[in-house]
């Protein structure tokens, strides 16, 4: 009795083997066709300007979208191998050892497109939230001001995506494909005009949707040591801080409580780099939301 409990046991255990290699092969197999997908993209020519004004216009939207804190020194280890998910560092946007080497053509599919030279997604980069609506006159301040950063020598090790990172894929967990998040048929304005209107700043939180989702009312936090991700809208504890108060709390990082804001929250770097009228802007956007 005993011996065919064993058996039955060895072959339930088996079968259950089985079907979760051949589960996991379809994941690896759908994931890897979304990933090798080569997008057709229609690259709109650009005007890339080199004067100073222009370089200066494209140096504080490199700032406020995040562009210098995550290619910092040629690129920094945005997931190291410790990571159970991906093995993923930022791009070497510079023209040193390991630099990406782009054309013009080449940083418009990145940037407006999330695409890279292969004509493959992108990984992980936000473009969706960071530059694919700029405007074409700041998409072209901006190109010109990374093409001109001084070269740093920094080579990465190869991109991979682990079993986990697979399996979060492919139940769209992870938004692993850049490409695949974008609308590659939009048509984008010359140029939008700063202002201090909740248009404009409707226009300029579209970066905050990358981690205060695309309603912008927060969700949990992203690991066991950090903070839930607040709340933007009218119906927050943020949503009842008056403009000034909004203005220095991503200026200085200080709430109106006297606490200061958490490190996971960028002001330090990304807050700071805001013009005064810019955040009111956001402030007036962010304020008419329910």
């Amino acid at each position: 009795m005993l011996k065919k409990i064993l058996k039955w046991t060895g072959i339930v255990i088996g079968s259950l083997l089985v079907l979760l290699l051949l589960f996991y092969a379809v994941v690896y197999f759908k994931t890897e066709a979304r990933i090798n997908k080569i997008y057709a993209v229609n690259i709109q020519p650009l005007t890339i300007p080199s004067d100073s004004a222009s370089l200066a216009l494209g140096s504080h939207i490199s700032a406020i979208k995040g562009c210098t804190d995550c290619h910092a020194n040629g690129g920094i280890p945005f997931f190291d191998n410790k990571n159970p998910v991906v093995l993923l560092h930022t791009a070497n946007l510079t023209s040193g050892k390991g630099g990406i080497n782009y054309t013009d053509q080449d940083w418009i599919r990145a940037l407006r497109h999330g695409v890279g030279k292969d004509g493959k997604s992108l990984w992980f980069m936000p473009s969706q939230h960071t530059s694919a609506n700029l405007s074409n006159t700041e998409l072209g301040a901006l190109i010109g001001y990374l093409k001109q950063l001084p070269p740093v020598d920094n080579i990465h090790p190869e991109k991979h995506l682990k079993p986990l990172g697979r399996l979060l894929t492919f139940f769209g967990k992870f938004p692993l494909l850049t490409a695949e998040a974008i609308d590659h048929s939009a048509n984008y304005p010359d140029e939008i005009k700063p202002e201090v209107t909740a248009a404009y700043g409707k226009y300029l939180a579209v970066s905050c949707q990358g981690c205060h989702g695309i309603n912008y009312k927060g969700g949990p936090a992203h690991g066991p040591d950090e903070p839930p991700i607040p709340d933007l809208t009218s119906a927050s504890y943020a949503g009842k801080w008056t403009s000034d108060q909004f203005v220095t709390a991503l200026h200085t990082g200080k709430k109106p409580d006297g606490k200061i804001l958490s490190d996971f929250m960028p002001w330090k770097t990304i807050g700071k780099a805001y013009t005064e009228d810019e955040l009111k802007a956001l402030y007036l956007y962010l304020h008419d939301l329910r």
